[in-house]
């Protein structure tokens, strides 16, 4: 049997999948400051009756990450940087780098050996336990960045971080970027998995515990340590693979997954979820995290509201749960019970919220009417955002130049807790048909409990110089001229499924995503060839899974 476990802000839920069935499925609330309850709580329910020992895989998502990034509560990172002659790095990263002497060239000639300034140095990473490093033109020659992480360890750095083997394409920026949010929630994402690891231990389960990444796939958790930035839309990706699994919309479509801290969308045409063109962005910056194209806002159930001279303004801070189940604050769970829209709760107590926030001769409806719209105008302001970025990205292909690639939405989707009550909404403001399927509400979870496992790497070939490097590995290796793309591939695979038996990964489907590859020119002579190439193990779904609706 699979089990999936989805530790959200403000549930954990958790589903026990067999032969597309779903046997069992539990939502608890999600004990903020001691996770490891609520994910007991969760395992209690759904193996209740069975051996652990039935259990034959465990996949876990979380928005603890996502949440931490949306709400600003990561910790501060030392980003050293080689950046090269000529490239201004203002407002490219989101902090202050500290600028190494240093770099590559675009065939990976160190053209300068790395330094430093000490006394710089030692100012700007006072107070900081974890760092990132990245220079341009690493990917194609790691020794720079690899001396300045040696520097980094010995100045007392808890955790460094290194962009080449965090991503091997080209793309100094996004490589940056996925290196300082790496060390951003290392701490927080090491400490998350260490309660969720100790959870399933403790209820006598053996199997394998992995985490879904952001492009649907899965590692085990021990791997995911090495990259916790490619975990931060997990569980943005679990909703996703939720849908694709229950019901996969025909038409073009936007999925909403209203959660207690955020709402998470997604695009999808022809069935399947559409990819971010060249990479995920996090707090507005690019990065090199291959992810659905998607956007988590923070705005859902247990939202703060504020009353603003312009009308009411929800989110981006968390602070549920409702004063209709205990909390101390208005919500927009409050709201929604307060208009039936949501059948939970003590209506009285949601009514008594709305009357908090009260100082006009509006009636509690009225307020939370109020509250509700400016919740969906925040959520379609996001999608308007959304499609237009997908709109203007470049054509690539005859069939885009033919076919266009404009996005035109025909349907919303909802699951998790608050759809029920606010996609509807929604739908009549866009005037869009809308469907919550059977089993949204543990959407995420089935989502984690069916994902596929997945390892992604680059290899660059020089022939000129003799030498493949596969910049994830650290690998660098000399080889003979006469070098083809069915080497390339060859050598890709086999390190590929090589990583796979090491954490104990079923390797299948192995394909190639990108290949390039040109002739090098010395002196009006061909001399050789540069080969770029890309392949992994095929993320997505095992199976679909037939829903049902069960009240909590």
């Amino acid at each position: 049997m699979l089990l999936g476990v989805d530790v959200g802000g403000t549930f954990t839920d958790a589903v026990l999948v067999n032969s597309g069935m779903i046997i069992k499925q539990a939502k608890v609330k999600t004990t903020q400051e001691e996770v490891l309850q609520g994910i007991l709580q969760a395992l209690d329910i759904v193996l209740a009756g069975s051996e652990p020992s039935v259990v034959s895989r465990v996949v876990v998502s979380s928005t603890i990450v996502t949440n931490a990034l949306t709400e600003g509560k990561t910790e501060p990172v030392f980003l050293a940087v080689m950046a090269g002659p000529g490239m201004s790095t203002k407002e490219r990263f989101p902090t202050e780098p500290y600028l190494a002497d240093g770099y590559v060239d675009h065939r990976g000639k160190i053209i300068k050996s790395v330094s430093v300034n000490e006394k710089v140095f030692a100012a700007m990473s006072v107070g900081k336990k974890v760092a990132a490093v990245s220079g341009k033109f690493a990917v194609r020659n790691q020794k720079n960045e690899q001396e300045l992480r040696i520097k980094l360890k010995e100045a007392g750095f808890e955790r460094i971080f290194v962009g080449s083997e965090i991503s091997g394409e080209l793309n100094f920026v996004r490589r940056t970027n996925s290196a300082y949010f790496s060390a951003a929630v290392y701490n927080k994402f090491k400490e998350f998995i260490g309660q969720v690891e100790d959870g399933i231990r403790r209820r006598g389960i053996t199997a394998q515990v992995q985490i879904l990444k952001a492009d649907g796939g899965t590692i085990p958790l021990a791997a995911a340590l090495e990259q916790p930035v490619e975990t931060v839309f997990t569980g943005p990706a679990a909703s996703v693979l939720g849908i694709e699994a229950l019901d996969a919309p025909a038409v073009n479509a936007i999925s909403l997954d209203v959660g207690g801290t955020t709402t998470d969308i997604a695009f999808w045409s022809g069935g399947f979820p559409l990819l971010a063109n060249k990479g995920a962005k996090i707090a507005g910056y690019p990065t090199a995290v291959r992810a659905f194209h998607m956007r988590s806002i923070g705005l859902g159930g247990d939202s703060h509201i504020r009353k603003t001279a312009q009308g009411f303004e929800i989110g981006p801070d968390r602070v549920g749960p409702a004063m209709a189940i205990g909390g101390k604050e208005p919500t927009l769970s409050d709201a929604l019970i307060a208009l039936g829209c949501v059948s939970f709760g003590d209506v009285k107590k949601a009514r008594e919220a709305m009357s908090f926030l009260a100082e006009t001769d509006d009636t509690v409806e009225e307020i939370a009417e109020k509250i509700v719209l400016a919740s969906v105008t925040k959520i379609e302001g996001t999608i308007a955002e959304m499609i237009r970025e997908w709109n203007l990205q470049p054509v690539y292909t005859v069939n885009d130049v033919i076919e266009g690639t404009e996005f035109v939405p025909e349907k919303l989707i909802g699951v998790g807790g608050g759809a029920p009550g606010l996609i509807p909404v929604l739908g009549m403001k866009m005037g869009l048909p809308v469907e919550i399927p059977a089993g949204a509400m543990v959407a995420n979870a089935i989502g984690a409990a069916v994902s596929r496992p997945t390892l992604t790497a680059t290899l660059r070939v020089d022939t000129t110089d003799g030498y493949y490097i596969i910049p994830e590995a650290g690998i660098r290796e000399k080889i003979q001229r006469d070098f083809s793309r069915s080497t390339a591939e060859e050598i890709l695979s086999a390190w590929l499924i090589e990583q796979a038996d090491k954490w104990q990964m079923k390797a299948k489907n192995v394909e190639v995503m990108a290949y390039e590859e040109f002739p090098t020119i010395h002196n009006y002579y061909t001399t050789g060839k540069i080969i770029y190439l890309k392949m992994q193990l095929k993320p997505g779904i095992l199976h679909t899974v037939t829903g049902r609706e069960v009240v909590f």
